[in-house]
């Protein structure tokens, strides 16, 4: 009697436990048919009265924008250089000695012309007073040859030349008198022969202060005027030579800059040529870059650029404009050198921007003002022209064999929700009913949550960009705009 009682329990114990089973499943497919529609869980749509198919409205809702109207990120190609400054000087002077004075320290602020350091000039200060006695001397010697002889000189010589004439007449008569005598046998010969050379001797000296004489008329031959004046000039060389001494024993601040070095204090003996100090020329600042050979190919001088300093990013940039390219491509590092100047603006003081030299910067070259090489390849390599496009990377769905893909919503012409809705496109409703196509892509780079890619993509066309997941080829669902279609022509989306 037991056994018979044990098999009926066990009997309605198994029968509740299916009925709960097939009840759980029951609900769960009632849940998941009015979350994602009939079609979710594999129910055909019910038959009309006529016998015919009533499809009925999906309740699957995808959020869809289209492809042109996607702001990308801003993107920059970023290379790394340095601050330097403008004009970067060691100054020393020509001349060796003992420093005397040194009127600057690091950091000071300086003007062009400024004397900053100077040497012991004693011994030039006695070779200037030296220099400028002769150049006197010269002066007056010049002067002396330019106005010719004084009167009272004229008058003197002439007065020698009288004098030579009344020797010479009376030395004449004596020679008379001598000859007449030997002619009748008196006298000597001695006495004659002296008496003729006092004659000779006479005349050659009247002759000599005649020429003295008709010299000193004439006045003074250029010859000497222009000799006196060359003394001159060598004298006055001198006092410049003295002068260029002095300026080289001492350093004047060639522009406008702060000191960066003291290397000596006064009282040191330096050489020539020895470094004193070091100055940097105030700002701008410039800071030199090495860039690859396909971006530099996109700039030209007078571009306007980013550049940050440090570690700082793109929004903490000052704007710069290139200055300066190198002609050549290094052959090692394949880069092009360039230069740019930082255009502090008011926020900067010239003490911060100086602070600034020495220390990395970057360069931020926006991405959209060049096209790599690199890019061109992947987005054309197929041999079709087609224009990248930014997507959500979130859109991004896995394809086959490694590749990726985007859903891409198409109105569905087999909808009879309305007259209108088969016959229109997507554009200008605020929901629509789609069908949903896969579209194979490439991407060619990503920045965050957006990724540009390259496929069969239009730009009108709408791009599922969220619910990706609840989706595949050929599901229907309503598409909700994230933004309105734009009505941009070929040739405008083609621009952008």
């Amino acid at each position: 009697m037991n056994a018979p009682s044990h098999s009926i329990q066990r009997r309605s114990f198994w029968n509740a436990r299916s009925f709960g089973a097939i009840a759980f499943v029951v609900v769960i497919g009632a849940v998941l048919s009015a979350a994602f529609g009939p079609g979710v869980i594999g129910l055909d749509p019910a038959p009309a009265d006529d016998g015919s198919m009533v499809l009925e409205a999906p309740r699957l809702h995808v959020r869809v924008v289209q492809a042109q109207s996607i702001e990308g990120p801003e993107l920059f190609h970023r290379y790394r250089g340095d601050v330097i400054a403008r004009r970067d000087s060691s100054l020393a002077m020509r001349r060796g000695g003992r420093l005397q004075d040194v009127a600057v320290h690091e950091g000071d602020l300086v003007k062009r012309g400024d004397v900053l350091a100077r040497i012991d000039v004693a011994d030039l200060h006695a070779a200037a007073a030296s220099a400028d006695a002769e150049i006197a001397a010269a002066e007056a010697a010049l002067e002396e040859a330019t106005a010719g002889p004084r009167y009272q000189t004229i008058r003197a010589a002439e007065a020698r030349v009288q004098q030579f004439e009344a020797q010479w007449t009376a030395a004449k008569n004596r020679f008379e008198r001598q000859r007449s005598l030997r002619s009748r046998g008196a006298g000597t010969q001695q006495e004659y022969d002296d008496a003729k050379f006092a004659t000779d001797a006479l005349a050659a000296n009247q002759m000599s202060a005649k020429a003295e004489l008709d010299e000193l008329k004439e006045g003074t031959r250029q010859e000497q005027i222009a000799a006196a004046r060359a003394r001159l000039q060598l004298a006055k060389a001198a006092r410049q030579r003295v002068e260029v001494d002095l300026s080289d024993s001492q350093i004047v601040a060639p522009f406008d800059g702060v000191i960066a070095s003291r290397l000596f204090d006064e009282g040191s003996i330096i050489g020539p040529n020895q470094p004193v100090l070091r100055i940097l020329e105030s700002p701008p600042v410039h800071a030199t870059f090495g860039v690859p050979a396909d971006v530099s190919d996109f700039l030209k001088l007078n571009d306007r650029l980013r550049v940050s300093v440090g570690e700082a990013g793109p929004d903490e940039s000052q704007p710069a404009r290139v200055i300066r390219m190198q002609p050549q491509i290094n052959p090692v590092t394949r880069t092009r050198v360039i230069e740019v100047e930082l255009e502090a603006d008011d926020t900067v003081a010239a003490a911060e921007s100086i602070g600034w030299i020495g220390k990395t910067s970057t360069l931020w070259v926006p991405w959209a003002k060049t096209r790599t090489q690199q890019d061109d390849w992947i987005a054309h390599n197929d041999g079709v022209d087609r224009v990248p496009i930014w997507v959500p990377t979130s859109a991004l769905v896995r394809g086959v064999r490694g590749l990726w893909s985007v859903y891409v919503a198409e109105p569905s012409l087999d909808s009879d929700l309305g007259a209108d809705s088969a016959n229109t496109t997507l554009d200008g409703n605020d929901t629509n009913v789609v069908a949903i196509s896969r579209r194979d892509v490439k991407v060619i780079r990503t920045a965050g949550q957006m990724s540009l890619v390259s496929g069969s993509v239009a730009g009108t066309e709408a791009i599922v960009v969220e619910g990706t997941q609840r989706v595949g080829p050929g599901v229907r669902a309503v598409a909700v705009w994230e933004s309105e279609a734009s009505s941009l022509s070929s040739q405008e989306t083609a621009a952008r």
